[in-house]
């Protein structure tokens, strides 16, 4: 095994090039010795000489490690993706996102047909106690549907799975929040409706 002048293995970048890995090696924090392939990879893409020279351009090691993450990112996405490198990646999250911003609406539009059906319900209740009418409860316990409407469920991971889609779409933890808890406050709502019976 290489080693450099400290008694540590080289790094990536100085076993591949064969040379001695010194204590002043600006590459070594970057391609540890048991990660060859990182290396080879940006070296395939950008050149040693290339990357040392933008590391060298740049002060403060916050900035030379965000350049290091992207050119490392960047040539293995080249080297996964050999035609469209990275720029597949960013595609695909883009899409991604475009999908979850839609559902979100889709999930908010239906909070909102919620809420104005528990109004209807409350306002409609108290105006009929005096004559004896009693209203039909808005959630069914033997339906997923009323009303024409289709309600989303929780899946066995706490997201909400779609009718409209084929696939299930992960709510941040807030929005699972938000959704407990105005589906919590209709089912008690619904079931002091049973209990009125």
């Amino acid at each position: 095994m290489t080693k450099g002048e400290t008694g540590r293995p080289a790094c990536a970048a100085c076993k591949y090039q064969r040379r001695k890995c010194s204590q002043q090696c600006v590459l070594a924090s970057y391609f540890p010795a048991d990660q060859p392939k990182k290396f080879q990879n940006a070296h395939r893409l950008f050149g040693v000489r290339n990357i040392v020279k933008t590391l060298e351009q740049l002060d403060g090691d916050d900035q030379k490690a965000d350049a290091m993450k992207s050119i490392i990112f960047e040539s293995d996405m080249r080297e996964k993706f050999p035609i469209y490198g990275c720029v597949e990646c960013i595609l695909y999250l883009r899409q991604q996102l475009q999908l979850a911003l839609q559902e979100r609406e889709y999930v908010y539009t239906q909070l909102a047909i919620y809420r104005q059906q528990h109004l209807r319900l409350s306002s409609s209740e108290n105006n009929s106690v005096g004559n004896g009418i009693m209203t039909a409860p808005f959630f069914s316990s033997d339906s997923e549907s009323s009303q024409g409407i289709i309600y989303p469920d929780f899946d066995k991971h706490n997201s909400l799975a779609y009718p409209t889609s084929n696939h299930v779409f992960r709510l941040g933890s807030q929005e699972q929040q938000e959704v407990s808890r105005d589906i919590e406050s209709l089912t008690l709502f619904n079931s002091s409706l049973v209990d009125d019976k």
